[in-house]
């Protein structure tokens, strides 16, 4: 499409789920989280004045890296060929104004940057008002990918949508406003499933080996171990998905770890969050239905994954002692589900057994950061 088949003079891209396959907002939590685990306490504070002064906090708060953020390849080549034809860019995103010029400068493809400032959170009908207000007598083409942009594709001459869903398709070609489509997903559920990380599940049979040490090869020890292997692996489900949201920076400079679904942006932010609740709200119905000595274990299990993943995997030795520990918790909550006692000599086993495995990973990654010549370890 060239500048005069284009219809119109200016084409105004949001940023979140458009321009950028993720959410700064969420981006901006996580990483504050990651930073301090005091971040939920000081955002809830900072939201009572209003979601501006929320998205300021968070903005400050966090440590982003725009150069390694997932951005949408199909926008910004539009973009890009939109601006070689003489047609004028800008950025206009409900996101925090810093960010948004971090984001513009990395890309160098806006001629004007606008983002929420000053009390005002540009989204839905705000950016529909703020568009008319500074642009009144040009034509404008509007890029975007959510509900909350219906009154801004109302307002405008042209409606670019990008992976929108269905239901929200039929509802923008019932405006008056021309309609493109952009479409550049279509992973459907295995970015999900890759999250679980289901290969990580091989660990949780460890479960089995008291009942293995014991020989009590009965069904009905095989069905509360089996049981007890379901909860431990959606519990330690949760955790994956809360830790790739805790490492989203670190992940994103890695070679292989880019690719994980957060990392890459091929599930939104928002829904992992509601992943890692729902995993743990499974994995907990289950253990409470082992009785309460193995719900204690997995609380015991849960909040020291939960430590490792805000803290302690950023210490050294202690980092591979908790893992051990980990490992060997694994043994201790099958136990603890037959109701078999553990032999003294069968923890003191896998307790070092599963510390060397742990300092033999981290070997092996000292190793990978050498051969990129990274010496500074990072998550």
């Amino acid at each position: 499409m060239t500048r005069t088949e284009f219809p119109a003079d200016i084409l105004i891209v949001d940023l979140d789920g458009t321009l950028l396959r993720s959410d700064m907002l969420y981006e901006s939590f996580w990483s504050a989280l990651g930073q301090d685990w005091r971040a939920p306490v000081r955002a809830g504070m900072a939201l009572q004045r209003g979601k501006p002064a929320l998205k300021e906090y968070l903005a400050q708060a966090a440590s982003m890296d725009v150069t390694t953020l997932p951005y949408n390849r199909c926008v910004i080549e539009l973009v890009q060929a939109r601006r070689a034809d003489g047609v004028r860019t800008a950025l206009v995103t409900a996101s925090d104004q810093g960010i948004a010029d971090k984001i513009a400068a990395h890309l160098d493809i806006f001629d004007e940057v606008h983002g929420t400032k000053d009390g005002t959170n540009l989204k839905g009908p705000n950016k529909a008002a703020f568009l008319k207000e500074t642009w009144p007598d040009k034509r404008l083409a509007y890029m975007g990918d959510s509900v909350a942009d219906l009154p801004v594709w109302e307002a405008v001459d042209l409606a670019i949508t990008v992976d929108v869903p269905e239901a929200l398709r039929a509802r923008v070609a019932k405006l008056d406003t021309p309609v493109q489509e952009i479409s550049a997903s279509g992973q459907g559920a295995r970015p999900y499933l890759k999250a679980l990380r289901p290969h990580q599940w091989l660990k949780n049979i460890l479960v089995f080996l008291p009942m293995l040490a014991a020989h009590q090869l009965t069904a009905a020890t095989f069905f509360v171990s089996f049981a007890a292997f379901v909860a431990f692996s959606l519990i330690a489900s949760s955790v994956y998905v809360l830790n790739d949201l805790l490492d989203l920076k670190v992940d994103r400079a890695h070679p292989r770890k880019c690719k994980r679904p957060f990392a890459a942006g091929d599930i939104p932010i928002a829904h992992g969050t509601g992943m890692a609740a729902g995993l743990l709200g499974a994995g907990v119905l289950i253990s409470l239905f082992l009785g309460g000595a193995f719900f204690l274990t997995m609380l015991v299990y849960y909040l020291a994954t939960l430590a490792y993943s805000i803290n302690l995997k950023r210490r050294a030795v202690v980092d591979i002692c908790v893992l051990a520990g980990l490992y060997t918790m694994r043994i201790i909550a099958g136990g603890v589900a037959t109701g078999l006692e553990l032999s003294v000599w069968l923890l003191a086993f896998s307790i070092f057994f599963f510390f060397s495995m742990a300092s033999v990973k981290r070997q092996a990654e000292l190793v990978d950061m050498a051969a990129r010549c990274k010496l500074d370890a990072s998550g």
